[in-house]
């Protein structure tokens, strides 16, 4: 069956971007890269907010993306995006689809369209919406240890729930990697 997984990275503080959407303090190293896009193929559809699409859309389809990251550049080009957003409704952007409203029906209807699971990246709205509604399955926690001291709180008013770890791997970085499931 399809899942749904959130992945974010996300400081020992909570944060999983700065206050303008800032991730250049994101810890990594080759291993963890290698490991967390083998994480992501996993999806071959993501879901977006408006504010994390904007940040995407302004890396991911350059030439600099390809440069930097070229795997990651390929799967973020390949997969099929959908975006939540009342306010932007097209994009040059390869595979890109745009609803208004956030909604189990949507949620269902995209993952109908779907071969393999579908992954939220950023987006701590949308992910605290599906929260909501009982559509997430999982939670893929990169934690970063050091305190970004300012910035948007991932787990900011999230309803009760009782997630169980599946998994969890260090890196050298430092970073841990936490797979936990939803029990619904």
């Amino acid at each position: 069956m399809k899942k749904i997984f959130v992945s974010n990275w996300i400081s020992l503080d909570g944060i999983f971007s700065g206050p303008n959407g800032e991730t250049e303090w994101f810890t990594s190293d080759e291993d963890l890269y290698k490991y967390n896009m083998e994480d992501l193929q996993q999806a071959d559809t993501i879901i977006f907010g408006r504010t994390t699409y904007e940040l995407m859309i302004d890396y991911w389809p350059t030439s600099e993306s390809q440069k930097e990251y070229p795997q990651a550049h390929e799967y973020m080009n390949a997969c099929k995006k959908h975006i939540f957003s009342g306010t932007i409704h097209s994009s040059d952007w390869s595979n890109c689809f745009f609803h208004k409203e956030l909604n189990p029906e949507a949620i269902h209807e995209i993952k109908s369209g779907t071969e393999k699971n579908i992954v939220i990246l950023g987006s701590g709205e949308i992910s605290r919406q599906m929260h909501a509604l009982g559509l997430i399955d999982e939670y893929h926690i990169l934690l970063d240890p050091q305190f970004v001291g300012a910035g948007k709180v991932f787990f900011q008013d999230m309803p009760k729930e009782k997630l169980l770890l599946q998994e969890s791997k260090s890196f050298d970085c430092g970073v841990n990697h936490l797979k936990y499931k939803v029990l619904k």
